[in-house]
């Protein structure tokens, strides 16, 4: 007999148990279509026999394969007729012996149908619904589960009871060597610890060349299909695990940890699975702006921990770091941004490194700026070191003191690892936080899994090349800005700190402004000195814009003449406004025509127009009823804002623009 086959049927979700399930079929069969088809063939040619086990998205058009043969165990991935994954390892070991038997073959135990309310503060709790195919496959004792969306596919290994010594995930992806990838760069040890590298361009097959550093690379990756389709690489649900960096060889990337051959050990209470491997598709830019998967995959929240939510809010904040003279810290000056941040409408101001060694009676301050913002409608967060934070009894006490004197949220800083202990350390973290109701912003870390939605006191996380780097001799280009909503946001907010017009570097003044709308963070903290802006003629005309500045969105849309690393044109809507906020990454002047045709009913719309003009702001009104031929022009490393807002509406009196979270 050289060829034999099963046949798995399923129309609704079923543990598959028994022969009940299991059609026989010898050579052709007629297969009756159903709406869901798993095929399991088994080839046998000589001395070598491979297996086969498809496992199909909710529409069928994406298709994830099992294969196994005797090199092991693989899988490949395809949309419609396209390949997206080619044949990859998949492979865990425990104690350095193997998860899944060389002798395993794939044998599917269970399907279900899943659809997940996705409800998250980024995009004011507004409920998205995410649908799947969710497959358990053994392979001997070992089991993989399997996510498979249409617009993508993750998995995760069933991790045995007890306390286990991870020594080496075998996990791959193997893509066409050809496609060109996004990746971040830093030459130094850095680029690891903080993620803060330049988002750039290369062949995939270069990759384990180009860095200084060597072929391992942060998450995500982004590569560039055929047709203008595209494809992102991380992982999802970050939880009692090291983080996955992946290491480069030709044209495979492979799972890679920090702590290297001595592996990490792990807790594993029975039903542990390790992260989700990730793998996602879009058919265009909005389609990758706009992925759920990642924080599809993460577990809705606990709501015992979370049964109060009124202490989350989003908001924008004011900073006196970035731009600190001889009187950073000063209780008077700090007053004073205060002051500035409530006439532009901010919701905070942070208090960053160095206020407990700036005060000597640090408490006694604290406590004083925290009653004066209140009367300013002001709330604060302050900054801590995590070195001093490890111990858990002095990070209870701290954080209980914040919570006492009425401080909104603490930024946390220096990981510098997403090594196991440290992931382990920054989950706790959430958790001692959201018992004191408490916020929380990560500094000094790797970027975001998702976490967000198990943890909504998460309210950003940096992860990114910021303005910061502007003050350390190391300004942000304007590419590298193009790149950020296609590359780093795609997988969760990030405090990068947008608009800081007084040190913008190699950008524009409208440039630093379209950030702000462009770069999402629920706590947008905003660079630019705010006394400054309420006290320079220069920011008189663009204080519309920062006062009305929503924190999050309702909806966001990338218009198609958006190209990662060269020009980025984003809309927005908030309530019954619209915002387009677009940024030119390149050295010359481009013409953009911006097609607006998905707002309904443009006529009823006031539209306001803020660009470029000889190192200035201009602010003009534009008729609605030329903006649909118009061609706005972005100005080298440039950038314009279109805010449109509702007639209707605008006569109100009252206009609630309140966050309440329903989950």
């Amino acid at each position: 007999m050289k060829h034999a086959g099963r046949i798995y049927s399923f129309t609704r979700s079923k543990r598959l148990l028994g022969a009940a399930c299991i059609v026989h079929t010898w050579g052709m069969a007629r297969i009756i279509a159903l709406s869901i088809v798993i095929l399991l063939t088994t080839s046998i040619t000589g001395h070598s026999a491979t297996q086969q086990l498809i496992l199909k998205s909710p529409s069928g058009s994406l298709i994830v394969q099992v294969i196994k043969n005797e090199e092991g165990s693989f899988y490949t991935v395809k949309k419609d007729t396209q390949p997206l994954i080619l044949k990859s390892r998949l492979g865990l070991s425990i104690a350095g012996l193997p998860l899944m038997k060389p002798e395993a073959l794939p044998e599917l135990i269970e399907v279900n149908d899943v659809q997940v309310s996705l409800s998250v503060l980024k995009n004011n709790y507004r409920e998205r619904l995410v649908s799947y195919k969710r497959y358990q496959v053994r392979l001997g004792k070992a089991i993989i589960e399997f996510a498979v969306f249409d617009n993508g596919c993750a998995f995760r290994y069933h991790l045995p009871k007890g306390r286990l010594h991870i020594t080496g995930e075998q996990t791959s992806f193997v893509l066409d060597g050809n496609s060109p990838v996004w990746f971040f760069e830093r030459t130094n040890n850095w680029k690891l610890k903080s993620y803060a590298g330049l988002w750039q361009q290369t062949r995939l097959d270069s990759l384990d060349k180009i860095s200084p550093t060597g072929p391992v690379q942060g998450k995500p990756l982004v590569v560039q299909l055929p047709n203008q389709q595209y494809l992102f690489i991380t992982e999802a649900a970050l939880y009692n695990y090291s983080g996955m960096r992946l290491k480069a060889r030709g044209n495979s990337l492979a799972a890679d940890f920090t702590e290297g051959d001595t592996g990490f050990y792990v807790n594993s209470p029975a039903g542990s699975f390790t992260p989700w491997r990730v793998i996602g598709w879009a058919a265009n830019l909005d389609g990758l702006a706009n992925q759920h998967i990642v924080a599809a995959l993460n577990p809705a929240p606990d709501k015992k921990l979370f049964k109060n939510t009124d202490y989350i809010k989003p908001g924008k904040s004011a900073w006196s770091w970035i731009s600190r003279d001889k009187n950073y810290l000063d209780p008077s000056v700090e007053k004073k941004i205060i002051d500035a941040a409530a006439q532009l409408h901010y919701d905070y101001t942070l208090i960053d490194d160095g206020w407990e060694q700036a005060w000597t009676k640090k408490w006694d301050v604290l406590k004083d700026l925290v009653a004066y913002g209140k009367k300013k409608k002001i709330q604060l967060w302050v900054w801590k070191d995590s070195k001093f934070l490890r111990d858990s009894v002095y990070c209870d006490a701290f954080l209980d003191t914040l919570s006492r004197l009425g401080v909104a949220g603490i930024k946390i800083d220096f990981m510098n690892s997403e090594a196991k202990d440290l992931i382990d350390f920054e989950i706790n973290f959430l958790k001692a936080a959201a018992r004191k109701n408490l916020m929380v912003n990560f500094h000094g870390c790797h970027t975001s899994t998702g976490e967000y939605r198990t943890f909504p006191n998460e309210m950003t996380r940096e992860g990114v090349r910021g303005m910061e780097l502007n003050i350390m001799n190391e300004p942000i280009p304007a590419w590298h800005n193009t790149a950020l909503p296609f590359t780093r946001f795609v997988v969760g907010p990030a405090d990068y700190t947008p608009g800081f017009f007084s040190n913008r570097g190699p950008t524009s003044l409208t440039h630093q402004l379209a950030l702000l709308y462009l770069l999402e963070s629920p706590f947008q903290c905003i660079a630019e000195n705010p006394v400054k802006l309420v006290n320079d003629p220069l920011y008189k005309d663009i204080l519309p814009f920062i006062r009305d500045l929503p924190a999050t969105w309702d909806s966001s849309i990338v218009l198609p003449q958006s190209y990662i690393g060269s020009c980025a044109i984003v809309a927005k809507k908030s309530g019954d406004d619209w915002y387009i906020a677009a940024i030119n990454g390149q050295d010359r002047e481009l013409a953009v025509h911006p097609d607006l045709s998905f707002i309904k009913h443009l006529s009823k719309y006031k539209a306001t127009l803020v660009a470029d003009q000889n190192e200035r702001f201009k602010v003009v009104a534009v008729s609605t009823k030329d903006l649909t031929a118009m061609s706005f022009k972005l100005a080298p490393q440039g950038g314009w804002v279109l805010r449109l807002t509702n007639n209707e509406v605008l006569k109100s009196p009252h206009r609630d623009s309140s966050t309440k979270s329903n989950f």
